[in-house]
C-alpha cells in the first residue's frame, strides 16, 4: 500500500529538522553552562566563561573545557560574576551613565544587606561602591573625605582583587585634589613591586602627575619621558604612553607653552583607539585650554564641545568643559548656547567647583 502523502512529507521534515533540533539543544546546553559561570570580558568585547580567580594584576579563568586563560589587568574590561544580583547590574548602569548618587544608594543597600552569593560578589560590590563615591567626589569636594575613607577601607580588606590598582589611582587623584601630595605619592608606591610592565608604567605616569601638581615640573617631565620612551612591543603599553604624553602636555601648559603642548595632544587623539576615555577627555579639555589661551575661541569651543558630547561619564572633565562653553559661546556670538551650557552645568554638577566659579560663589 502506498504510504500516505502527508505521512511521507512529515517523516522527511522530521529527518531534516533533527540536526537543527540537536544543534538547538546543544546551544541551550552551552547557554545554561555559561549562565552558571563567571564571565570575564576583554577590552574589545571578547568573552571567556568559567571559574574566575582574581588577582591584583588580572584574572585567571578556568573554562569548563580547555586550558586556563590568564587575562592581564590592562586587557580586562569587566567581570560578570556568577549569581550577581540584578540590582547590582542596574546600579552599574547608573554608574556608567554618571548617575552617581543613584548608584551609591543602590550599592550601599546591597553592601549593608550582607547577602552575598560569593566572596567575589562581595568584593565587586565593595570596590564599585568605593569607585562611585570617588567619582562623585571629583565634582563634589565635600564628599572627598568620605570617598577616601571608602577607598582605603576596601583596599585594606580586599587587597588582592583586580580592582585594587584602579582604586589606588582614583585614591591618589582625590588626595592630590585635596592637596595631600605626600600621601598620594605614598599610595602610588604599591605599583613599585609589580612585574607587569603596563602596571609599572601606569604607576610611574601617576607619580609624574603628583609631581606636576606640586609644581615640580622638571621631575614630572622626567617621569613622563621614562614612560613615553619605555621599550617593548606589548600593546598594553601604548595606552600608558599616551597618558604620559597628556601629562607632558599638561606640564608644558603650566609653563604657558601652549604651542608646544598642542602637537603632543594631537598625537594622543590620533591614537585614541588605544587610550582610555579618561585620557581622551582630559586630552580634548587641554586642547580647549590651549586654544583659548592662544585666542582661538571657535577652535576652543569645538574642543570643549567634543568633551561634552563624547565623554558624558567623565564628570570632572565635562563639568570644566561646560564651564568654558558657557563663556565662549557668547564670545562667538551664540549667547543662547552659552545659557544652555550654564544650565546643564548647574543641573548636572551643582556642587562642582566649576558651577560655583560660574556663579561667583
Amino acid at each position: 500500500m502506498m504510504p500516505n502523502l502527508h505521512t511521507m512529507i512529515g517523516d522527511q521534515l522530521g529527518r531534516a529538522a533533527r540536526p537543527f533540533l540537536m544543534c538547538g539543544a546543544l546551544l541551550l546546553s552551552c547557554q545554561l553552562a555559561v549562565d552558571g559561570a563567571d564571565i570575564v570580558i576583554r577590552k574589545g568585547g571578547g568573552r571567556v566563561g568559567g571559574t574566575a580567580v582574581s588577582t591584583k594584576s588580572g584574572m585567571m579563568v578556568k573554562p569548563q573545557a580547555g586550558d586556563e586563560v590568564t587575562i592581564p589587568l590592562a586587557e580586562l574590561q569587566s567581570v560578570e560574576w556568577d549569581s550577581m544580583p540584578a540590582s547590582f547590574k542596574i546600579a552599574s548602569g547608573d554608574l556608567a551613565a554618571g548617575r552617581f548618587d543613584k548608584a551609591i544608594e543602590a550599592l550601599s543597600k546591597l553592601k549593608s544587606d550582607g547577602k552575598f552569593p560569593s566572596d567575589n560578589v562581595k568584593k565587586e560590590i565593595g570596590y564599585t561602591l568605593a569607585r562611585a563615591k570617588g567619582l562623585l567626589a571629583q565634582t563634589q569636594p565635600s564628599k572627598v573625605d568620605d570617598a577616601i575613607k571608602e577607598l582605603k577601607g576596601i583596599q585594606a580588606s580586599d587587597p588582592d582583587f583586580y580592582q585594587y590598582f584602579p582604586s589606588v589611582i582614583l585614591l591618589a587623584d582625590l588626595l592630590v585634589n585635596k592637596g595631600s601630595f605626600d600621601e598620594a605619592a605614598k599610595v602610588l608606591e604599591s605599583f613599585e613591586g609589580v612585574t607587569d610592565s603596563s602596571l609599572k608604567l601606569q604607576g610611574r605616569s601617576y607619580v609624574g602627575r603628583v609631581l606636576l601638581a606640586q609644581g615640580k615640573i622638571p621631575q614630572a617631565v622626567t617621569a613622563f619621558d621614562e614612560v613615553i620612551s619605555a621599550s617593548g612591543d606589548d600593546q598594553t603599553l601604548a595606552p600608558r604612553k599616551l597618558d604620559a604624553m597628556v601629562g607632558k602636555a599638561k606640564a608644558a601648559i603650566q609653563q604657558n607653552k601652549y604651542a608646544e603642548a598642542l602637537p603632543l595632544l594631537d598625537d594622543v587623539m590620533l591614537n585614541m583607539t588605544e587610550a582610555s576615555a579618561a585620557t581622551g577627555a582630559e586630552c580634548k579639555l587641554l586642547q580647549g585650554n590651549c586654544l583659548q589661551a592662544l585666542n582661538k575661541p571657535m577652535e576652543a569651543v569645538l574642543a570643549y564641545l567634543y568633551v561634552d558630547l563624547n565623554y558624558p561619564n567623565e564628570s570632572g572633565a565635562r563639568a570644566e568643559a561646560l564651564y568654558h562653553l558657557a563663556g565662549l559661546w557668547r564670545v562667538i556670538q551664540h549667547p543662547d548656547r552659552g545659557l544652555e551650557a550654564r544650565a546643564r552645568l548647574e543641573a548636572d554638577y551643582p556642587a562642582s567647583p566649576w558651577a560655583k566659579k560660574l556663579s561667583g560663589s
